[in-house]
């Protein structure tokens, strides 16, 4: 159901931008994202550069979706010092084989502190990543593609990598105001981990006492002196690409968006969500490419010790149970259940730390030697 104020957020934001050089004709819905709502805006007057199109933002004290839920605005404020921050800054480990990726943040333009909205640099025609994947790699299988996909997986986990090097001395007193979705994150996926217990009683109920147990070790996490800054919501769906055929020898931007969950937290938590997504092209879809998209996302974010692999797993396995079991449209039930039960199973062994398991399956690559 649409929040009340819903009829007159384009109104408040096309007013907000008169009297900028972002003034608007038009405002039209873009998919994607739950907690704001989200344009491409038709500028009026196009800018010095040519630009005619831009990605307008606008927060408020509610999830868009949602509207009954409430939820602090500092997230607006947060996304935009991180956009500030590294908006339009490439990856220093970008793809420089056959096919060539750039990821990046997209640049915020202009950021009204009164109405919390933005306008950002807008990648035209894009997909997300798991869209793409969807309507350009699940036709047929290609061996051909692996390629590519090690590519493209190399490029996003070379700029995870670079991000996370380099974020914790940039932005971490901005963060720190971010902690409403620090606590929101640890509960859509450690509580409602718990919670999908009782959904899945055959699965899932002789691991109960143990999940208790991992969300109480994951809350405490959260109180450490050295956690650092992470995306916070880096997954399939906040990758952007053109909604065309990758050539070899052509060059891809691939943009990051959706910072607004940047906060304080353990970065294997930003890997653990990514590989999930991933994984879950080969477990609903059968899709090779998932599996070959890991492998490459793994080697380019670098080395990493064992205590990182297997809290990447556990977070892995988290997000196979408590969101793998609710996307609506994945899979039949049948599959659903089979990804429960994967969920859980990768939990399990990276809660008692089983190198051997992880090394004989489809999630090695995070104990590989690289």
């Amino acid at each position: 159901m649409a929040h009340p104020q819903s009829a007159k957020v384009v109104e408040e934001v096309l007013q907000d931008l008169n009297g900028t050089e972002y003034v608007c004709s038009s405002l039209e819905p873009l998919s994607g994202g739950t907690a704001n709502f989200i344009f491409k805006g038709t500028l009026t007057t196009p800018l010095p550069d040519g630009i005619k199109e831009v990605a307008v933002k606008h927060g408020e004290a509610f999830i868009a979706s949602m509207p009954d839920f409430q939820l602090s605005t500092a997230r607006c404020r947060a996304e935009v010092e991180c956009l500030k921050a590294f908006g339009g800054l490439s990856s220093t480990g970008q793809s420089s084989g056959t096919y060539q990726f750039t990821v990046r943040a997209p640049r915020v333009h202009y950021f009204s502190a009164r109405t919390n909205t933005q306008v950002q640099e807008y990648l035209p025609n894009a997909l997300s990543l798991k869209d793409y994947a969807l309507k350009h790699f699940s036709a047929s299988r290609d061996p051909s593609r692996k390629l590519l996909c090690l590519e493209l997986g190399r490029s996003l986990g070379g700029w995870l990598r670079d991000f996370h090097d380099r974020a914790s001395s940039l932005l971490p007193e901005v963060v720190k105001v971010n902690k409403p979705m620090q606590q929101l994150k640890h509960y859509v996926n450690y509580g409602t981990l718990v919670e999908t217990v009782a959904s899945f009683p055959s699965i899932l109920g002789d691991a109960k006492e143990t999940f208790e147990k991992i969300k109480q070790v994951t809350a405490q996490e959260l109180q450490s002196p050295d956690l650092k800054v992470i995306h916070g919501d880096f997954w399939t769906g906040n990758a952007l690409l053109s909604d065309k055929p990758l050539i070899e020898g052509e060059k891809t931007t691939v943009f990051i968006v959706d910072w607004e969950m940047c906060q304080l937290g353990v970065q294997p938590l930003d890997l653990g969500q990514m590989i999930a997504e991933l994984y879950e092209l080969w477990l609903f879809k059968g899709m090779d490419e998932g599996k070959w998209l890991i492998e490459g996302f793994v080697a380019g974010y670098g080395y990493v010790d064992d205590e990182f692999a297997f809290r990447t797993a556990l977070h892995v396995g988290t997000h196979l149970v408590a969101w793998g079991s609710r996307v609506s449209g994945s899979g039949s039930e049948t599959q659903v259940q089979q990804v429960v039960g994967v969920g859980k199973e990768v939990i399990l062994h990276a809660w008692h730390k089983d190198r051997a398991w992880f090394e004989a399956g489809n999630l090695g690559y995070l104990f590989a030697p690289r």
